[in-house]
């Protein structure tokens, strides 16, 4: 089975630079309820963002190629690493609908790809 692959930007918009490390919250919410990401198993590194730079974090999920209309989440909700606010993003993922545990959705760390 393939896996579905989101790749999110996080910019700093402030004026000092910032360094950021470990995992980001990340929820999908949907009409049909919310999947929270579990992290994955890659390691953490201290990622420094200067004023307008970005850092990515990976979001893997498993992609519905059931045939069948699966879950849809319309709605991403990340909190970066060690902050309390979190930033809404729309999304059009969609999941097969799987019986027990099934494939998780997970998060890689910040600075994955950078």
């Amino acid at each position: 089975m393939g896996e579905g692959i989101l790749i999110v930007h996080l910019k700093n918009t402030g004026s000092a630079t910032c360094t950021l490390k470990g995992f980001p919250g990340v929820d999908l919410r949907g009409k049909d309820g919310t999947v929270s990401a579990t992290r994955s198993d890659v390691a953490p590194v201290a990622v420094e963002v200067k004023p307008g730079e970005e850092t990515r974090f990976t979001l893997r999920y498993p992609p519905n190629t059931s045939g069948g209309s699966g879950t849809t989440f319309t709605t991403l909700v990340v909190t970066p690493p060690n902050e309390t606010h979190s930033h809404t993003l729309p999304t059009d993922i969609s999941v097969p609908v799987t019986e027990g545990a099934g494939q998780p959705v997970t998060v890689d760390p910040v600075g994955t790809g950078k």
